[in-house]
């Protein structure tokens, strides 16, 4: 029987070849990682355009309806998980207040709201303020914060 004696070179060399194959390894498992990041930020992003384009299109077809309380309905519905958080949030808002936040957060322009609501402009300014308070920020920011809240998913 033969038996083989490993000198210090040679397992130097073993643990060179180990230690090479183990990077290997890790350096293929992170591009692996990266290349499935980033198909899943691609998949993100479209799954994200293509909801955009839904709410758009959806808004459009609100918009063309001419009973408007029943519209304002249907919005309430389609975002009724947004306008859920939205009223654990802030308790203190008013179904009109929801509406209101809803197409800002959408956004819909001004004039589309005053017009989709039925308001003057004093009662929708006024409307804005109201809600501002409620929500502990400013009118300035309630653009923003409708905004993210309806556009975050």
């Amino acid at each position: 029987m033969e038996s083989h004696i490993f000198g210090v070179p040679d397992i130097i060399m073993i643990a060179n070849a180990v230690v090479w194959l183990t990077i290997g390894f890790i350096i293929e498992r992170i591009i692996t990682v990266r290349r499935e990041l980033t198909d899943l930020r691609i998949r993100l992003l479209t799954t994200q355009r293509e909801q955009e384009q839904r709410d758009k299109m959806l808004l459009e077809q609100l918009k063309q309806q001419t009973d408007k309380p029943h519209a304002l309905e249907d919005l309430q519905q389609l975002f009724s998980s947004k306008v859920n958080h939205i009223r654990r949030m802030y308790p203190a808002l008013t179904d009109t207040d929801i509406q209101v936040l809803t197409l800002i957060g959408l956004g819909v322009d001004n004039n589309e709201i005053l017009a989709f609501t039925d308001m003057s402009k004093r009662t929708y300014y006024k409307r804005r303020q109201l809600i501002a308070q409620r929500m502990n920020t400013t009118a300035a920011q309630l653009d923003e914060l409708a905004k993210s809240v309806f556009t975050s998913k």
